[in-house]
């Protein structure tokens, strides 16, 4: 009976043993860093899929790594801040532990920036394999929408391209899918670039080329003089003339682009900063021929690619858009180039950074913001109404139950429309359209006049049931000895609103967050005239 008790308690001391080492064990096999023996390392840090050149790349020599992918080691050196004077014979395992400088952070680097490309990759996998790298390398630095950029490759959130100084734009994506393989600006002569979170502009003598990482992937071309800009599509994206919803400008109907998941338009319209933004571009042209897109600009105007806003990940898989989603963004993309259209914001992942697009001469600031609550500013000079559109996703706004989600207009609940169409004939009232779609909503209002408005988006207090129980505001009401003070105050938000434009808000001394396309534009824009009548001369 000992010898059995004693076998007993050795077969159970090692399946004790056996379960304690399985997690540890299971913990090395994930880990790509430390001693790099994981199955990052065993599986080419996620890349061996595309490129074999990865296989066995944590035992590589620096060198040999900077030579197989034809980056200059001076470069890829200063790039991931090791020192100049470091042993280049060093592997990639031994710079992890020596630098701190993991494999997997080495590869991706190497991924993004190879020049020395393998020929058997198609442009499809090698755009997966860059945005897969940039991925893990914005992993720590949150979510949002902005751009990381390695040389002349520049990736967002939503969108990516390449710049080449000439004019060109190559390799241009929008969530995932490669749309363009070259747009290409005539005559182009680079001066110079400016870059915020979440827009590049590149400046031309007479031209400007302007890229927004958003959900509705921006790309515009805005000349100064008369251009033409060729749009090569990528393998498997088709054009087509939609003529059916034509704008109001002659023979210049916008131009359907769809590929795989999703579909965007190229539309056209006078520039927002031009002398006289309410002119006319009748003259400008577009035409489609097999996989080639070209449009003849004339100067002010101004030609974008628009998607429908995609959803907040960089990859789309088996994405589509409701019949009502399409059908907004097909009415909207209509009215930019009728100039009804004044300018869209974008949220996403909860991020600092925003993306702000304007369509005509109208400014839109996010002016306060928090968890579950945005403060706009939208104010112009023009006299006109227009349709501004947000786009908010359920990292902004806790969207769990929309229905909850309340929109008020200078301080009172808005009425809201059956569909997007009556924002456009709304005449004197303001109004506005909504509309969920997979984890987001968008909110297009009507704004009937202008100087100055505030729009408050934020959900209904708790214990209300919707966002039609609420009235103007949750403030309490103020008692009798009060009424006296608050008349007061009315009066001096009356006199503000006449001087200013502005009602006077709690958060008075509070810094307004500024729309950087905006305001950039017009300085841009100044300049480039400046560069076009001394290029005249």
């Amino acid at each position: 009976m000992g010898i059995r008790r004693m076998k007993v308690l050795l077969i159970c001391a090692f399946l004790f043993t056996v379960l304690t080492a399985l997690p540890t064990h299971a913990q090395m096999e994930q880990g790509g860093s430390g001693a790099g023996i994981g199955s990052g390392m065993m599986q080419g840090y996620g890349f061996a899929q595309y490129d074999s050149r990865f296989n066995g790349f944590g035992s590589m020599s620096f060198k040999e790594v900077s030579d197989n992918f034809g980056v200059p080691v001076e470069d890829a050196l200063s790039d991931l801040e090791l020192p100049e004077d470091m042993d280049t014979q060093l592997t990639v395992l031994e710079i992890e532990e020596l630098y701190g400088v993991s494999g997997q952070e080495l590869a991706s680097y190497m991924a993004m920036n190879m020049q020395q490309g393998n020929m058997s990759l198609n442009s499809r996998e090698k755009l997966l394999m860059r945005q897969q790298a940039i991925q893990i390398m914005r992993a720590g630095r949150g979510r949002g929408m902005f751009f990381m950029r390695q040389g002349s490759f520049a990736c967002g959130n939503f969108t990516t391209f390449n710049f080449n100084e000439s004019g060109r734009i190559e390799n241009f994506a929008v969530g995932g899918n490669l749309l363009f393989d070259s747009v290409e600006v005539s005559g182009f002569e680079y001066l110079d670039e400016q870059i915020t979170e979440t827009t590049v502009f590149y400046q031309d003598i007479d031209s400007q080329i302007l890229i927004q990482d958003s959900p509705m992937g921006i790309l515009q071309v805005r000349a100064f003089a008369n251009k033409t800009v060729t749009f090569n599509l990528a393998d498997g994206v088709k054009a087509s003339l939609e003529k059916d919803i034509s704008s109001e400008l002659e023979s210049l109907a916008p131009i359907k682009v769809i590929a795989n998941n999703f579909e965007g338009y190229l539309v056209f319209f006078r520039n927002p900063c031009a002398e006289n933004p309410e002119g006319s571009i009748n003259g400008t042209d577009a035409g489609v021929k097999g996989d080639e897109i070209t449009v003849n600009l004339i100067e002010d105007s101004v030609v974008m690619f628009r998607a429908s806003p995609m959803q907040p990940s960089l990859m789309q898989t088996g994405y589509r858009y409701s019949h009502d989603y399409a059908y907004m963004n097909q009415v909207l993309n209509r009215e930019i180039a009728t100039g009804n259209f004044g300018a869209e914001i974008a949220f996403r992942a909860g991020s600092d950074q925003v993306s702000v697009t304007n369509y005509a001469p109208v400014n839109l600031k996010v002016r306060d913001r928090d968890r579950d609550r945005i403060v706009l500013c939208v104010e112009s000079e023009i006299p006109d109404g227009r349709v501004i559109n947000i786009n908010v996703d359920n990292e902004t706004i806790n969207l769990t139950n929309p229905e909850l989600l309340r929109i008020r207009y200078d301080g009172s609940i808005i009425e809201e429309a059956d569909n997007i169409d009556e924002l456009f004939e709304s005449g004197n009232k303001s109004l506005c359209y909504r509309l969920e779609e997979d984890g987001t909503v968008s909110l297009a209002v009507y704004i009937p006049q202008f100087s100055g408005h505030e729009i408050i988006i934020d959900l209904v207090s708790e214990g209300k049931e919707s966002a039609a129980d609420v009235f103007e505001t949750d403030e309490p009401a103020l008692d009798k000895n009060e009424l006296d003070g608050a008349d007061e105050e009315i009066n001096e938000n009356k006199e503000r609103v006449l001087e200013t434009g502005e009602p006077k808000t709690k958060n008075e001394e509070s810094d307004t967050e500024s729309s950087p396309a905006f305001e950039l534009w017009f300085a841009i824009t100044g300049m480039a005239v400046a560069y076009g009548l001394k290029h005249r001369e």
